[in-house]
């Protein structure tokens, strides 16, 4: 597992940011993954591999929606080009 002070995933970060933000909504996750939404959506729902449940683990519930820190999706991007 890399470390969160990893350059790759620093400048991953930075840019997911300067992109979308510090928190994506899942449409934006969907974008980001390439994903149509409602696929993205079944994924996070019956997470199949650990990238999914990684990604489902860091979602943060704010109202009734979820986001996901852009720094975490940084570090999970780059753990699963590395497996």
């Amino acid at each position: 597992m890399q470390d969160k002070t990893n350059p790759d995933t620093a400048a991953l970060a930075q840019q997911i940011t300067d992109r979308y933000g510090l928190l994506l909504s899942q449409a934006q996750l969907a974008e980001l993954l390439c994903r149509s939404a409602s696929g993205l959506r079944y994924s996070l729902r019956y997470p199949s591999d650990p990238s999914t449940r990684d990604l489902k683990a860091c979602g943060h519930k704010v109202g009734r929606r979820i986001y996901y820190p852009s720094s975490e999706v940084a570090r999970i991007i780059l753990c699963n080009g590395e497996a």
